[in-house]
């Protein structure tokens, strides 16, 4: 059996969410009332006496204690755009705000419109402000261009904000670029130097992979600390609001060349008990590759922002390749005490995806790591069809296994990472056993069937600790090999040991390459479902060599309905 590890199958997902989410409709009755409420608040103003963490946990705690109060409807202008006017209206750089020689960093804002319909009120801390005292920035249509589609768009100033974006330079001395975005609910991504952006992490995410509604909590208001000239840290408030909860956050972003790290504290107070409660969420997008091919005539071999999910709990390292299934589905993984997560990128090479426009293989990796315990929970992948590669499809999320509280705060402290190759973040991605060795880790696999079976193709390595976008050479993998005292390279010293649920194992084969090891498994449906698939290698002691490989492997091959850009045909 199969330890530790649960697969679920959920028919029916109601909540899907996009790059920058749909939101669900909300309630069109009593409108009038909710509008006046929100503006009540508003008007109250309560966040200009915010300058500190512990202002805004004061601030969170006053808002669990009231009723919620959804934003007003967006302005149907802006509401009904369409992508191609949206994508019309740009921030002016010459409006930011500290967009000076003498600020680290400056900030600047997206406008409200087509999916992106919730406000945000945004603050600046300055250095000489008195203790309580905040700034609010004012929104004026001036700050923005309006070009092409959006070119005849009639704004009026009271519209306000759909989110932030931090600008700055990865190295001191580097070009100007954007380097980190809050849009969206609680969304926030960011990169680093040699990537482009991907994966987003969230702030939070309510009753998500269930059968029922997500909840979608919101950063309502933002502070921002201005930075002093030597800063390298940019510090960021954020109010979390839904109807469940509210929560104070503090980010303390660090941009960097091949690593940007994010140190997330956050108090969460709640109205009611959510049902489950997901933390420090990811989300990706994973439409083909391995395992899966593409619509015929799109000639990309791979489309994907991360090809896996790695898990580290003590001194066990588990990787779950992505799939596709025609069906929503999650699969859990329990944890006693998790040392971090996340979605990886590993593979790099460009002739793998062969798109200079998406640039797949410059998407970064996002690791979380708790900087305190969170106890025995599970880690859940959340894998949803999606349509195409603009829709978000994927999650990654921790749940514990202790029921929320609904009467006392919760306590958050975690670091999220963004990096290009694992040797940029080496101590807490790539795996070790025991004694310190490094563990073989999947680089790639492909899946291939005829009428019969289905034949499982992986292929196993080390990444080069020089270069992330390549395996290690002979000599290194020769020598961490014969750590494990290991001392005959004939084939079948290695065992593949392999477990299956929903599936019966035929055939399995293991060969020694120039960089790691090729293992095959055969093997065929013993249901109308998925095969869930466990895969270590060990070696004749039975020591681990290579970190868990776990995949739900489709028993046919998914059908899908692509969209005309991919098909070429309407």
């Amino acid at each position: 059996m199969i330890t530790r590890h649960l697969s679920i199958v959920l028919v029916v997902l109601a909540a899907v969410h996009v790059n920058q989410p749909i939101r669900a409709e909300r309630p069109e009755s009593n409108t009038t009332e909710q509008t006046s409420l929100t503006s009540v608040r508003r008007a109250s103003k309560p966040e200009l006496h915010v300058s500190d963490f512990e202002d805004l946990k004061a601030l969170a705690r006053q808002t669990a204690a009231t009723a919620y109060v959804p934003e007003p409807p967006l302005i149907p202008v802006l509401a009904q755009m369409n992508y191609e006017q949206y994508r019309e209206i740009q921030f002016r750089h010459d409006q930011g705000v500290w967009n000076d020689s003498r600020h680290p960093f400056w900030l600047e804002f997206f406008h409200r419109g087509f999916v992106q319909q919730d406000r945000v009120d945004v603050y600046q801390v300055n250095h000489d402000s008195r203790s309580g005292a905040a700034k609010q920035i004012q929104y004026y249509p001036d700050q923005f261009h309006f070009g092409g589609a959006a070119a005849d768009l009639n704004v009026p100033p009271s519209v306000g904000y759909a989110g932030i974006k931090i600008a700055g330079r990865f190295e001191p001395e580097g070009d100007p670029q954007e380097l980190l975005t809050f849009l969206g609910s609680s969304y926030f991504r960011s990169r680093t130097a040699d990537t482009v952006y991907g994966t987003s992490a969230r702030g939070l995410a309510v009753n998500i992979g269930m059968n029922q509604d997500e909840e979608f909590p919101d950063f309502r208001s933002f502070w921002v600390q201005e930075p002093s000239p030597s800063d390298r840290t940019v510090r960021v408030l954020a109010l979390l609001d839904s109807p469940t909860l509210a929560g104070a956050y503090e980010f303390a972003f660090d941009p960097g060349a091949t690593v940007s790290q994010m140190d997330v504290r956050a108090t969460l107070y709640f109205r009611e008990a959510p049902d489950k409660l997901a933390i420090a969420p990811l989300t990706s997008m994973w439409i083909w590759g391995d395992g899966l091919q593409g619509p015929p005539l799109d000639e990309r071999p791979s489309v994907h922002d991360c090809d896996g999910l790695l898990i580290h709990e003590g001194d066990d390292w588990t990787w779950r390749g992505l799939a596709r299934l025609p069906y929503p589905s999650v699969t859990s993984t329990a944890v006693r005490d998790v040392q971090g997560f996340g979605l990886l990128q590993r593979d790099r090479d460009f002739e793998h995806y062969r798109d200079s426009n998406a640039r797949y293989h410059e998407r970064p990796s996002v690791w979380v790591r708790p900087n305190d315990s969170w106890g025995q929970g599970r880690i859940e992948l959340l894998e949803i069809p999606g349509a195409h590669e603009g829709i978000d499809n994927i999650g990654a999320y921790f749940v514990s296994d202790t029921p929320v509280d609904g009467n006392h705060p919760m306590e958050l402290n975690y670091t999220v990472f963004f990096f290009s190759d694992e040797a940029a973040l080496r101590s807490a991605v790539i795996p070790i056993d025991e004694s310190g060795s490094q563990l073989l880790t999947c680089r790639a696999f492909d899946v291939k069937r005829n009428d019969e079976r289905i034949m499982l193709e992986l292929e196993f390595g080390q990444p080069d600790p020089d270069d992330g976008d390549s395996i290690a050479s002979v000599d290194d993998f020769t020598e961490a090999v014969d750590a494990h005292g290991i001392t005959d390279h004939t084939p079948g010293f290695v065992d593949a040991a392999a477990q299956l649920i929903r599936g019966k194992l035929i055939d399995q084969s293991v060969e020694r390459t120039a960089t790691g090891y090729s293992v095959m498994i055969e093997m065929e449906a013993t249901e109308d479902a998925a095969i869930e698939i466990e895969l270590t290698l060990k070696d004749d002691k039975g020591n681990r060599m290579s970190e868990t490989f776990r995949y739900l492997c489709p028993h046919e091959t998914p059908t899908f309905t692509y969209p005309a850009v991919y098909t070429r045909q309407e």
